[in-house]
Parts: C-alpha cells; structure tokens; sequence
C-alpha cells in the first residue's frame, strides 16, 4: 500500500470531474476568492465510470499501450475510485477534503501489480486527482491564452517542500487547461499536463477527452472514449 499525504498532487479523476460554478466573474474576484471557487466542494453526491486508452513513449524504447476503466464515487467532501488497467491491475484512491482543512489522499497498489504499471506510463498521483490545485497559493501571474482561451495563471507552492506548480484556469469557467510543474529551484521546468476537449456535463461537472503529460524525453496521452456520471440514488 502506497500512502500519499502532502506529497501528492489532485488528472484522470477531477480533471475528467471537475465541479465548477457556472461561470466566474474573472474580473471581479481576487485571486483568493477564484481559488476559493475552483476548490468548492460538489453539492451533491454522484457516482460515475469512465474508460479510455493510454499511450506512453520514451525516447530510445518501445512505446506502451494500455487500457483504463475509471469508477469514482463523489461527495462534498471526499473522492473514492478505483483504476483497472488492462483488466488486470486494480488501483484504489481515496481523497478526503474536510472544508479548512488539509487534503488528505491516500493510494492503495495493487498485489501484485502487472507490468506495465501505472506508474510505467509516466503517471502520479497528482494526475490521478488535482490536489495541486489546493497548494499554497503565492501568486497570481499576468494573464494568458490558452486554445483562444483567456487564462488566470496561478502560482501554488507544494505545501511540504519547495516545489511549485503553474496552473493556467480558464479565466471564465475556472476550468485548469495547463499545469506546469517546476523544480524546488522555482524556475526549472521538468514536466507539464495539458487539457484537450473540456465539456460541460448537465449536472454541473466538466470532462476532457484528451491529457497531455510532457517530461524532457518522455510523453504520454490519455484519450477517453466514455464517461457516465450520476446522482447517487437515480437509475
């Protein structure tokens, strides 16, 4: 069992699941009011599965390929979902947000895990569940584009050491489009996730039909091809 307090991050889950108000007055919010809004708990409890293909190359070896089945239980103050990889290895999550206080994750590993694992496709943590978007927040950064997007630039601080993660949110929907992380040198780029084909669910919830992960001789992608999500308690 892997345990990962502050040293995880919060991208399959919350980043296919995101809750987000309608929309943000982008100009009239300070940043700390925006961050406030993006990291608002869910109203209500819902339940979902989402499946998808993922592809891993590094350069010199042969590329990966793997299929990924999502099944993520929500409510206003803790996550629960469990990852299948090529039908074989079954990951458990758990991530609990009380209001106020710390996030706390928690991953439990499968025994044993078949090869390739999911940590052999160039994945963490934080891409399983965007807790970056909770870190200590430092600044906010002039304002960029993103696919015609106008984005707010946050600079956060990972709450146990010295590493930073840029976060660009869509300025109007507070979407995150773009995360850049960088060495404890606050200025060293070293890895970078991308948001391709955000959509809006009926019940407030948004999904991405594609993740970009790029390291220094390394990418990998995540296409998702279904997503079901309900209230918990309807058919």
């Amino acid at each position: 069992m892997r345990i990962a307090g502050t040293n995880i991050l919060r991208a399959i889950l919350l980043a296919l699941c995101l809750s987000l108000p309608c929309t943000l007055a982008a100009n009239e919010l300070s940043a700390e009011e925006f961050l406030a809004e993006i990291r608002r708990p869910l109203a209500q409890d819902v339940w979902g599965e989402i499946t998808g293909r993922i592809t891993h190359q590094r350069t010199g070896q042969s590329r990966l390929n793997g299929e990924l089945r999502l099944r993520v239980s929500f409510s206003s103050s803790s996550l629960h979902a469990q990852i299948t990889l090529n039908d074989k290895s079954i990951y458990g999550f758990e991530q609990h947000h009380p209001v106020g206080e710390p996030v706390n994750c928690k991953l439990n590993l499968p025994e044993p895990e078949t090869k390739p694992g999911l940590f052999d496709f160039g994945l963490e943590p934080e891409d399983l569940s965007f807790s970056f978007i909770y870190w200590d927040f430092i600044e906010e950064l002039p304002a960029q584009k993103n696919r015609s997007r106008t984005c707010r630039v946050m600079r956060l601080a990972h709450p146990g050491n010295k590493s930073q993660v840029e976060v660009w949110f869509d300025a109007e929907y507070g979407f995150p489009l773009l995360a850049k992380w960088f060495k404890e040198d606050g200025h060293t780029l070293w890895r970078s996730l991308e948001m391709k084909g955000a959509k809006k669910h009926q019940n407030g919830l948004w999904f991405v039909k594609e993740m970009r992960l790029d390291g220094e001789d390394w990418k990998t992608r995540v296409i998702f091809d279904f997503a079901s999500l309900k209230d918990i308690g309807s058919q």
